[in-house]
């Protein structure tokens, strides 16, 4: 269950997404983002992370993420594969260092997504608000070790 919570903690963070991925994931989502936050455990303790993210997208809302996070505790090598059509945003994610693997669904409505992600043993509701070049997730995952998901994340190079 130890390694399922991480295997949690990185797929849920992978959703990070953009205003423009609604309209054109190739707009300002693409490229590397970097990012902190912390991860809360059912025993209270709290873990801080720091992760660096590569968006790839390609026509017809196709979003690819490959994601990389570390902390004293944790290691998280993840990859999601979304699409994102109209306000609806589907498809999957897989940690590789823990072989987890999940179905995400969810929906756009202005500035945030409001996404579920589900697993064999284990769901999460995951909110993310957006605004310019920065992103913030808040997860909830059922059923784990891991309570809650805090992330901020910041695309280098941005223009705006």
């Amino acid at each position: 269950m130890k390694y399922l919570s991480r295997a949690l903690v990185g797929g849920l963070l992978i959703l990070g997404l953009s205003r423009a991925a609604l309209a054109d994931p190739a707009g300002e989502l693409a490229g590397y983002w970097t990012g902190i936050g912390s991860v809360v455990l059912a025993n209270g303790k709290t873990e801080r992370v720091k992760c660096n993210v590569i968006y790839k997208t390609a026509d017809g809302g196709s979003l690819k993420q490959t994601m990389r996070c570390a902390s004293a505790d944790y290691s998280i090598n993840s990859l999601a594969d979304l699409r994102i059509k109209g306000g609806q945003v589907s498809g999957s994610w897989e940690e590789k260092t823990y072989a987890a693997k999940g179905d995400v669904t969810g929906r756009y409505s202005g500035e945030a997504f409001a996404l579920t992600i589900q697993g064999a043993n284990f769901s999460a509701a995951m909110n993310v608000t957006l605004s310019s070049c920065k992103q913030s997730i808040n997860i909830s995952p059922q059923g784990l070790e891991v309570t809650r998901v805090t992330m901020a994340l910041a695309k280098e190079r941005c223009g705006g």
